[in-house]
């Protein structure tokens, strides 16, 4: 009876010693709401588990909410991720925005970057670089270039940052990329260039650099369209006079025998089947 009675009592001793994992979370979301970054950084240090959930999201969503952007930094550095936007750390950085935070996001972005989070990837195959597309913000990819992202990094879709940056009209983008080494003839999983897509946008100022840069006027995309085609069937009038000026083919079909000419006619785009028909369109 008196082992019994001694094995009880030590039982009863540690099990008020011993946290539960969910004790340990909960300690861990107050050291997050409090802003206690001592208490953040031992956690951190002495257990595994920083993503899990909470019916407020991860522990860096509720850092996000509370706008403990240090805390938000060191959780990011150990590589949690957000439960509505599960991206990788610098990419979600960068596409996330710390409400009412005094520093900058390239600030946040300068502490997370390395050699090792440029090149991490999302489920859909975007680069960090991607993400500072979407920005718009030169300094973050001039950044993120001197770090050593890749210019030519495709995603699941084939698409580009130069791409993406063209698709946006963002012509100084454009340039920068173009000027480290971004091929300006790739070509996504459709067929499409940074051409095509400045075309598609109507980016005037940004087709007319990619031209002067040598970007081919004539590629076809996998069905066959030219920017030619695209620019005479949304009916911009500048864009279609750009690209005949730079030898755009006006007689190209694509694979359900249109022309630039038979979409122009098809949309009435009367100044534009001018314009063709004086190129020797038929």
């Amino acid at each position: 009876m008196k082992k019994i009675a001694i094995a009880m009592i030590a039982l009863l001793f540690l099990s008020g010693c011993f946290q539960t994992k969910q004790e340990k979370h909960e300690q861990f979301i107050q050291a997050i709401q409090k802003g206690d970054l001592s208490a953040v950084r031992d956690y951190i240090k002495t257990e595994k588990e920083i993503n899990f959930q909470t019916k407020n999201g991860t522990p860096l969503d509720i850092a996000m909410k509370t706008k403990h952007k240090k805390i938000v930094v060191e959780l990011l550095r150990a590589g949690a991720k957000s439960a509505y936007m599960p991206l990788p750390p610098l990419s979600f950085t960068i596409a996330s925005v710390l409400p009412q935070s005094e520093e900058t996001n390239e600030e946040l972005v300068k502490q997370m970057i390395n050699k090792q989070t440029v090149k991490e990837r999302d489920k859909d195959g975007n680069t960090p670089l991607h993400y500072a597309i979407d920005s718009g913000d030169i300094e973050l990819v001039r950044l993120l270039v001197q770090h050593g992202a890749d210019v030519n990094a495709t995603n699941e879709a084939g698409t580009t940052p130069l791409m993406k940056a063209a698709q946006f009209g963002q012509t100084e983008i454009v340039k920068f990329l173009y000027a480290h080494g971004a091929d300006i003839n790739r070509t996504d999983d459709q067929g499409e260039t940074a051409l095509s897509k400045a075309v598609e946008g109507n980016q005037v100022a940004t087709v007319q650099f990619l031209l002067q840069a040598g970007a081919n006027v004539n590629i076809k995309t996998t069905i066959g369209k030219t920017a030619l085609m695209t620019a005479a069937e949304y009916g911009y009038d500048n864009l279609v006079s750009l690209l005949l000026r730079h030898g755009a083919d006006v007689n190209v079909k694509d694979k359900t025998g249109n022309t630039a000419l038979s979409l122009a006619q098809y949309w009435k785009h009367e100044s534009i089947i001018r314009q063709l028909k004086q190129k020797g369109a038929r």
